[in-house]
């Protein structure tokens, strides 16, 4: 099943709507008028039927809502490979102190014709005084002032008592720069309803048709950056909507679909058993390259929970090579006892030595911190009781209904912790009944997301985990550490390691991993790409593998460096 993609309060906000089987649109789509060769079809970043193009909001439909910068464009690209940030509208960017001047390229355009300014940048960051509820509206807690030094130049100057420069390159990778002669005529209760169906961007495509089939976009010949980032080879890009992965699959597999960011299980018996045209970014298991760290957050207020011997045996009877395995149908390695992905970005900040010294699936540990650290023992239903007389479950597990994978790996986690002595019932509801009771504390267990892997990156994550700072009580919505632990040491720590240079952060961040580790707030589960990748070459072939990495295996984050590189197989 494919899950929105979280962004910074994402709790309590709704996104596009989640399949649950069957098939909603046909095979071709309303832009597929001419040659085959002059377009590219893709699906699974769009579940549901578009409502609006709006990319302040978060329900936004494809591809406003990805990442991806076929309409609107950022001022960088995030490199999920190499954690650069690359120039996309902007040239370069300077820093002096806690100040960064961001330069545009020269000759930036809106499709209209008129010039992409630094006017239209500090516009479209100033919507954040007007509507708090944006995306990016957080903004102020870590700029001080933005201004257009000249007719190329924006100055970002951070708040000098949290001078995070690795938020700011969040927020410089992920802000779509949107035309101030166009936004600033819509009312501040309008800037998150408004559905922008005729949006005026500056990237290479524009919007030709959208139905509850598909969306059509339609290329550009003038884009402004053509010359500089190279023309896309697709005259029309159709992103078919389906509600469910088996029919978006078999469409996959039959070649009616170029890019598929659909769960598909077992994906590599299509090249192994049936010699199809179709890739991954790797050959070989996992495939996709990892991109969030799906996370089991525990109640650390109340009850049994609030010890961290007790999460700890938790930790250590979860069978996390089984999730990989099975609920992860082998495209995922097993989660090990860290907040840092141990490829890709974050690799440089990975302690693998560490992270073995966590927690592993091992019922013995299990029993022996129960037995030997509380005093507990295991009553006739094999169910542990400590010495106070408190029965260890049932505790419930949640997580949304229809997440499929995410289902199994609780039905996982339950079923193994069972065993161990620790016992747990699974619940699967509405997204929106999950959300509330995380955000609000009303909870034993949730398998939730964090931060994805981005400029901030393993920050943000830990953040989201172990920060308690402007987190309130249970009965009050946080945003982050949804468990609310508490460790006096993490404001410290993470404060130092966004101050710091590289190996001065990855000491930091280890210190913080190492409370993760003896204390256990939170359990990683999986490894999650941040699009399901997969390419059938049968129309379009030269798409980014490892072997030919020459930008990330996703369509959100690489501008067009995939489809000016592309060409048709018949070619």
């Amino acid at each position: 099943m494919a899950h929105p993609t979280p962004r910074r309060r994402t709790v309590l906000r709704g996104t596009a709507a989640l399949g649950a089987g069957g098939l909603l649109a046909a095979c071709t789509g309303t832009g597929d008028g001419g040659d085959r060769a002059d377009t590219l079809y893709t699906t699974g970043l769009q579940d549901g039927e578009p409502t609006n193009f709006n990319p302040l909001g978060w329900t936004g439909a494809w591809p406003v809502g990805n990442y991806t910068v076929y309409l609107y464009e950022t001022l960088f690209n995030f490199n999920l490979l190499t954690g650069e940030a690359e120039p996309l509208l902007a040239e370069r960017i300077e820093w002096a102190e806690h100040t960064a001047a961001v330069t545009l390229h020269e000759g930036t355009t809106w499709r209209d014709g008129k010039p992409l300014t630094p006017a239209d940048v500090t516009a479209t960051f100033g919507l954040a005084d007007r509507n708090y509820g944006i995306a990016y509206g957080d903004l102020w807690t870590y700029v001080d002032s933005i201004d257009a030094v000249d007719d190329r130049t924006v100055a970002f100057t951070l708040n000098p008592d949290l001078p995070q420069r690795l938020r700011l390159m969040d927020l410089l990778c992920f802000t779509y720069i949107l035309p101030a002669h166009v936004w600033s005529e819509l009312g501040d209760d309008e800037l998150l309803d408004h559905p922008n169906l005729e949006p005026l961007g500056s990237g290479p495509y524009r919007l030709e048709a959208h139905s509850h089939q598909d969306i059509t976009l339609d290329r550009h010949d003038d884009y402004w950056g053509n010359e500089i980032h190279g023309r896309p080879a697709p005259k029309r890009l159709v992103h078919t909507v389906y509600e469910g992965n088996d029919a978006a699959n078999l469409s996959f597999q039959n070649g009616e679909t170029d890019m598929s960011a659909h769960f598909l299980p077992r994906v590599n018996q299509l090249w192994e058993e049936r010699g199809m045209t179709v890739k991954t970014w790797d050959d070989q298991a996992p495939y996709h390259m990892p991109g969030s760290i799906p996370m089991l957050f525990l109640n650390c207020t109340a009850g049994p929970l609030a010890d961290p011997a007790v999460r700890r045996a938790l930790a250590h009877a979860i069978d996390y090579a089984k999730i990989a395995e099975s609920a992860m149908a082998g495209m995922s390695d097993p989660a090990r006892a860290s907040l840092i992905l141990p490829a890709g970005a974050e690799a440089q900040y990975f302690d693998a030595e560490a992270a073995e010294s966590g927690w592993t699936y091992d019922p013995g540990t299990t029993a022996s911190i129960l037995e030997d650290e509380l005093g507990a023992t295991r009553g006739d239903d094999g169910v542990y009781v400590l010495a106070d007389g408190t029965r260890l479950g049932p505790f419930t597990a949640a997580t949304p209904q229809g997440w499929t994978d995410w289902n199994a790996a609780l039905d996982i986690v339950a079923t193994t912790a069972t065993d161990a002595g620790i016992e747990i019932a699974t619940e699967f509801s509405d997204w929106s009944e999950v959300n509330d009771n995380l955000a609000n504390g009303n909870f034993d267990m949730v398998l939730w997301y964090v931060s994805d892997v981005a400029p901030s990156s393993p920050w943000s994550r830990i953040r989201d985990v172990l920060d308690d700072r402007e987190v309130p009580p249970v009965g009050e919505t946080a945003f982050w550490n949804f468990g609310r632990y508490r460790n006096e040491a993490v404001p410290g720590l993470l404060d130092e390691a966004a101050a710091a240079d590289d190996q001065s952060r990855k000491a930091a961040y280890t210190q913080l991993d190492d409370l993760l580790r003896s204390e256990a707030p939170a359990i990683p589960l999986m490894y999650r790409p941040l699009e399901f990748y997969q390419v059938n070459e049968a129309n379009w072939t030269g798409f980014p593998t490892e072997d030919d990495p020459y930008c990330a295996p996703m369509q959100g984050m690489t501008g067009v460096q995939i489809l000016s590189r592309i060409t048709p197989a018949d070619a």
